[in-house]
């Protein structure tokens, strides 16, 4: 059997209760605000988002990222992925009101079934998997929304017939029950990574058939479960204020069509969680087994309604979205366009927000994003901030899924490494002195080799520039990674000199070296570093490819 974002929408008003190998949880938004890390990886989005999920989420992230979230907005504490989908806004004389959501908020359902059984094709996701369903310039539809595609649906629920058009519906003048709007992600995988140049390229939507047979030709690698999202939002306040003909409501995006809404995914679910959970999980929408039984995710895993929404991070993008009252204009200045031709990118927006950046959690001093380079876009084409594509995407492996690195051996004082180092520059002048390149280090996981999340993003980051922020708080080591990240720290963990693997180029400054995947170039004042070693698990290689 089976179903559609339409028939889930209903589930749980059915008469007759149904068991079968799909499961729902509910969450709340963990924060709303204009980041992207798959789309505009390291500086703003050209839009607000409801973001769901682990307490991670920052403008530059991937899997060992979610990882280290001390806590999710969603039932299932082992899944610390992200979803971010655009914030609702109602218009009216030239001011737009952000939409408060209504419980559930986020209704999410995982579907791995066919027929009533356990489908054996389908696959956890990889680490470091993204993608995203929808296009955000749409204005019509153009034939990706229906049964075949991203089946998107907007809900006006009330007493009698609901309200339900693939657009936001038109023909009322209040929901009661709420307006909500769902969604399904794509489940076939051609193996490749996300390129953010084209979002939707490395997925396709399936047919009826199990595993990867349902799947289209040339996206036959993997078959991943089904995740449908309904997003739940209360339209009560604004009863009485529009006719039944009316446009009131548009996405952060300036969409008063509805045809643009898109969803993001960034896989943190903890490895092997799913996969088992997939074999012998059978509640559908009746409750039992409990999420939290063994044949689900064991006992401890499901969190109640309290802790889940306790778990909130502050926004570190410094600028008012409307939940202080209503704005002039969208953030991003997006203007409202309701085609029906695609949304095209406006211009540049005045007023840069600031970004606080994010050391171990907490906020450190705010720095103003730069306007150039970050011309905010409401559609599905991304906005170039980094000069390199994929660049926070570290490069899959091709070794055995059990396969792990050398344990680091050279523990100790590693001396200056010179111009044999690679690194460019080898130094760089600072207000503390002139810090030498130390050479290019593996950045381990659980904990980061360097501190746990990027010291300072949302610039365009160099190692010049890196160097002389760690200076600026007296870190004893600054280290760039990926071409976007910047870390600071006063000791080196569970790391080895691995020279030649730091390639990728500063998004700051071309001519400079921001450390590689999974790899940092290191800089300090003598050019030496001292690794310690601690007991841990380390980042390790494994098929990017999963098992079908």
């Amino acid at each position: 059997m089976r179903i559609t974002v339409a028939c889930l929408a209903t589930l749980a008003a059915s008469v007759s209760a149904q068991r079968d190998y799909y499961f729902t949880f509910g969450s709340g938004s963990l924060v709303q605000e204009r980041l992207d890390p798959l789309i505009n990886p390291g500086g703003l989005s050209g839009h607000v988002h409801s973001v769901v999920g682990g307490d991670a989420f920052a403008a530059t992230m991937d899997y060992a990222t979610t990882q280290s979230s001390s806590c999710t907005s969603a039932d299932i504490i082992p899944d610390k992925s992200n979803y971010w989908m655009p914030n609702l806004y109602f218009h009216k004389n030239g001011k737009f009101t952000l939409v408060p959501e209504k419980s559930p908020k986020h209704k999410i359902y995982y579907k791995y079934g066919i027929g009533g059984q356990p489908d054996a094709g389908k696959s956890e996701f990889p680490k470091n998997f993204r993608m995203m369903a929808g296009k955000a310039n749409l204005r019509s539809d153009d034939g990706s929304l229906g049964s075949g595609g991203s089946q998107l649906e907007w809900y006006c629920h009330g007493p009698g017939p609901r309200r339900i058009a693939t657009g936001i519906p038109k023909g009322f003048t209040s929901c009661p029950d709420g307006l909500a709007v769902a969604m399904r992600f794509p489940s076939c995988w051609n193996g490749q990574e996300f390129d953010k140049a084209q979002p939707l390229a490395h997925m396709s939507y399936p047919g009826t058939q199990a595993g990867t047979a349902g799947c289209p030709e040339g996206f036959q690698q993997a078959r991943f479960p089904e995740i449908f999202i309904e997003y739940w939002l209360d339209v009560s306040q604004f009863d009485g204020q529009y006719g039944a003909n009316d446009s009131p409501f548009v996405l952060s995006t300036g969409d008063s069509t509805g045809y643009g809404f898109h969803m993001d995914f960034l896989n943190g679910w903890q490895e092997g969680v799913l996969a088992k959970a997939m074999k012998t999980c059978n509640p559908g929408n009746t409750g039992s087994p409990s999420l939290d039984a063994p044949q689900c995710f064991g006992a401890g895993s499901k969190q109640d309604g309290a802790a889940k929404d306790a778990c909130r991070k502050t926004s570190s993008i410094k600028e008012e979205i409307g939940l202080n009252g209503p704005l002039s204009q969208l953030p991003g200045c997006n203007p409202i366009q309701a085609g029906p031709g695609l949304a095209t990118a406006p211009g540049n927006c005045a007023g840069a927000p600031t970004v606080e950046p994010i050391s171990s959690g907490r906020p450190s001093s705010a720095t103003t994003l730069p306007t150039g380079g970050l011309t905010p876009s409401p559609t599905s084409v991304p906005v170039a901030v980094d000069t390199q594509p994929n660049s926070l995407l570290p490069v899959p492996q091709t070794t055995s899924a059990k396969a792990q690195p050398t344990p680091p051996t050279d523990t100790g004082i590693v001396p200056p490494s010179g111009g044999s180092s690679g690194l460019s520059p080898p130094s760089v002048n600072s207000t503390s002195g002139v810090w030498k390149a130390a050479g290019c280090f593996l950045d381990a996981l659980n904990p980061r080799s360097l501190g746990n999340r990027p010291e300072w993003w949302g610039q365009k980051i160099s190692s010049s520039n890196c160097v002389e922020r760690c200076a600026s708080i007296r870190a004893k080591y600054a280290g760039t990674e990926n071409g976007g990240q910047c870390f600071c720290g006063n000791e080196l963990l569970n790391s080895a000199n691995h020279p030649g693997k730091c390639t990728s180029k500063c998004a700051g400054d071309g001519s400079e070296i921001c450390g590689g995947a999974a790899h940092l170039s290191i800089y300090s004042l003598d050019g030496q570093v001292s690794i310690k070693k601690r007991r841990t698990h380390h980042r390790h290689s494994r098929h990017f490819l999963a098992s079908v």
